[in-house]
């Protein structure tokens, strides 16, 4: 168990999502506290949250009023979702209420060995992969994070031999006080969610926050390829470890079809025999077996890397995520729905077999659509826009041939008619879910529906 100061008694809980802020609010209450949460959708909106709630719990809904903080917080709990800078939150700030994420929360109570992975793309994959292997290796495993289960909801299942393997994101990280991963990755640091920081410094810092309380006996692992995460591992306490695609002197490296440990030259992986698809999915597997490496030199382990790869080959991929979902009329339909950045779009084009047509579109995030032009070049041969950033996206793509849909079923009609046989249809929107869904698996599994009606003949397009 970490080192407590546990002593809650009365926290304000601000945000109440279906997840972190509703696992908060009835941890709490079991241990004790009095809990007030505040939220500012309305009864109605929360209305399938409130009926989980524990009914000793207060809501306030409507508005995030500041005046809740003269009732007297021993803390206030951010859901990942809630900006710090909120007056509600910057007026906590102000009286030194302490303002906390449920990653630290949890991390007071949680026992084992912790392990945090962030970056921009690629940390719900190598999170879910790195549960794998380490479930393949025999070891009592939790998966839980920003991957959508809340760290909180482990506390009572875990023990000195447990392993949590957390999917860290910014707005986790920025809240976090004391939480300390015995290793901890960083995948990669490209533009995201610029709507909510002041520019690139200022999210990279929240990333590495990961890192900021390791001390000399945790391990961070880091990409080598990418700069931003070079230079973060310079400046922590901890010992590194590196992953590249590029470089033949990381720790970790892939050349010529094969992933190498540059300890003794031995071969580790062969891309051949992996289920998941795409140069992308190596890294992700190179960074997966330096965590699960270092796990096992924290539990005084000997690594066995033949166990490593067949863990490896084994792994099925994750849902939502270049998720192959069927072939209608010689198209190949991809759920690509997690892809919410410019860059996890750019990987899923470059992964894709063939050309095809690209179903993009949604809330935009404050990235740079337009670096998408050039990587869907001989690769895209239509775009069907979707959601909110239509208008916006026509302007950007207008050198491209597109089409926009009010729906997916209209959508996939219309990739449908672009297409020709033998290409794929993709949805990976590069953008949030939330003007069209609540999420982006609900997106996702709405557009396997639609595949689904139209391959069942319930969808007509011609």
């Amino acid at each position: 168990m970490q080192d407590r100061d546990n002593n809650i008694k009365k926290a304000l809980v601000v945000g109440l999502g279906y997840r972190t802020g509703l696992a908060v609010c009835n941890f709490l209450i079991g241990r004790g506290a009095t809990v007030v949460a505040s939220d500012s959708k309305s009864e109605t909106e929360l209305s399938e949250v409130l009926q989980k709630l524990d009914p000793a719990v207060r809501v306030v809904t409507g508005e995030q009023r500041t005046g809740l903080l003269d009732e007297g917080f021993d803390t206030v709990i951010l859901s990942p979702g809630v900006p710090r800078n909120i007056p509600l939150v910057t007026e906590a700030y102000r009286r030194k209420i302490p303002v906390t994420a449920e990653v630290e929360l949890a991390y007071r109570y949680l026992r084992g060995v912790i392990v945090g992975i962030t970056g921009t793309d690629g940390k719900s994959t190598t999170t879910a992969l790195t549960g794998h292997v380490l479930r393949e290796l025999g070891m009592s495993v939790h998966v839980g994070g920003n991957i959508g289960i809340p760290l909180i909801t482990f506390v009572d299942r875990t023990s000195d031999s447990s392993v949590i393997v957390a999917e860290l994101s910014s707005f986790q990280l920025e809240a976090i006080e004391r939480f300390r991963p015995d290793v901890s990755a960083l995948l990669n640091v490209t533009p995201d969610h610029l709507d909510r920081y002041a520019g690139m410094d200022d999210y990279f810092a929240a990333k590495m926050r990961i890192a900021m309380n390791q001390k000399d006996d945790d391990c961070f692992i880091y990409n080598r390829d990418d700069a931003m995460a070079c230079a973060g591992a310079q400046g922590v306490k901890s010992r590194t470890a590196s992953f590249s695609l590029e470089c033949d002197d990381a720790d970790i490296y892939y050349h010529d079809g094969a992933v190498y440990l540059r300890e003794g030259g031995r071969k580790v992986l062969r891309r051949e025999a992996m289920t998941i698809m795409g140069l992308h999915n190596v890294q992700n597997a190179m960074a997966s077996i330096l965590v699960v490496r270092a796990v096992m030199h924290k539990k005084g382990m000997t690594p066995d890397y033949d166990a490593f790869a067949e863990a490896v080959y084994s792994f099925p991929g994750l849902e939502h995520r270049l998720e192959r979902i069927g072939v209608y009329q010689g198209r190949e339909f991809i759920n690509d729905s997690k892809a919410t950045t410019v860059n996890a779009v750019l990987t899923a084009i470059r992964s894709l077999p063939a050309e095809g047509v690209l179903i993009l579109g949604g809330r935009t995030k404050g990235d740079d659509y337009s670096r998408l032009s050039s990587g869907m070049n001989g690769r895209i041969r239509a775009l069907v826009l979707i959601g909110e950033s239509k208008d916006y996206f026509s302007k950007i793509f207008s050198g491209n041939r597109l089409v926009t849909a009010d729906t997916l079923d209209d959508a996939v009609v219309k990739a449908m008619k672009e297409s020709r046989e033998g290409d794929v249809i993709i949805l990976s929107p590069a953008c949030a879910s939330f003007d069209m869904f609540n999420n982006y698996e609900e997106r996702g599994g709405e557009f396997k529906k639609s595949f689904h009606r139209l391959a069942s003949g319930a969808l007509p397009w011609i």
